[in-house]
């Protein structure tokens, strides 16, 4: 059964791929602000949840033990997250994030996420060798 969930977890992997080059994409592609903080919030919440299945579901499923340090990693991404996510629905303005200049910031939860999973499993697969 172990198996079969670390498999989920890896497919899993591939779309955080997937959601990260999707928003290296709308970097490089010319449009209007709007539409690109619209997908790249999506994007940013979509990994998120996936962040959030891995730690606490497939982790769990697969008996890895969670590192304090990846705990911490994980806290500061959800908060960072919700700070897009408050800024987005104007709830909050800091300028900085919203300016053109500083645009790849809201492409940063997609590639941190990214970089944590691809450390958990890579670490995973290490201490089972």
């Amino acid at each position: 059964m172990r198996n079969q969930y670390e498999k989920q977890e890896k497919v899993l992997w591939y779309a955080q791929i997937m959601i990260f080059l999707g928003a290296l994409a709308t970097w490089f592609n010319h449009m209007d602000m709007h539409t690109f903080y619209t997908i790249n919030i999506i994007l940013s919440v979509i990994s998120i949840i996936s962040l959030t299945l891995d730690r606490f579901y497939f982790s769990e499923k697969i008996g890895q033990k969670v590192h304090n340090s990846y705990s911490v990693a994980y806290g500061l991404l959800v908060i960072f997250t919700l700070l897009l996510v408050i800024q987005y629905a104007g709830i909050l303005k800091i300028n900085l994030i919203m300016q053109e200049e500083t645009k790849m910031i809201w492409a940063l939860t997609p590639a941190l996420s990214l970089l944590w999973k691809t450390k958990f499993i890579a670490f995973r697969e290490w201490d089972q060798r």
